[in-house]
C-alpha cells in the first residue's frame, strides 16, 4: 500500500471511531464521570448535544476526504 491509502484508510478508522464516540449514551458518561470525580459539577444535555455535532461533523468530513482521495487518479 501507498502512503497516500494508509492515510485514507486511518482516516476511515479514525472517523469510525468518531462516529461510535458519538453513540455513547450521555448517562454512561455521566456515570463514569462520578465514579472518577465524584465532585464534579453534572454537565448539561445541551453538551452531549454540541459534542455529538461536533463529533459527526468532523466524522462527516473525513469520509469526505477519504472518499476524495480514492478518486484520486494516479
Amino acid at each position: 500500500m501507498d502512503p497516500l491509502t494508509q492515510l485514507t484508510v486511518l482516516g476511515l478508522i479514525l472517523s469510525a471511531v468518531l462516529l461510535a464516540m458519538a453513540c455513547v449514551k450521555a448517562d454512561w458518561v455521566r456515570a463514569w464521570r462520578s465514579r472518577v470525580n465524584p465532585s464534579a459539577e453534572e454537565l448539561p444535555d445541551s453538551a452531549f448535544i454540541v459534542a455529538r455535532i461536533t463529533l459527526i461533523t468532523m466524522a462527516g468530513m473525513l469520509i469526505y476526504l477519504a472518499v476524495q482521495s480514492f478518486g484520486v487518479s494516479r
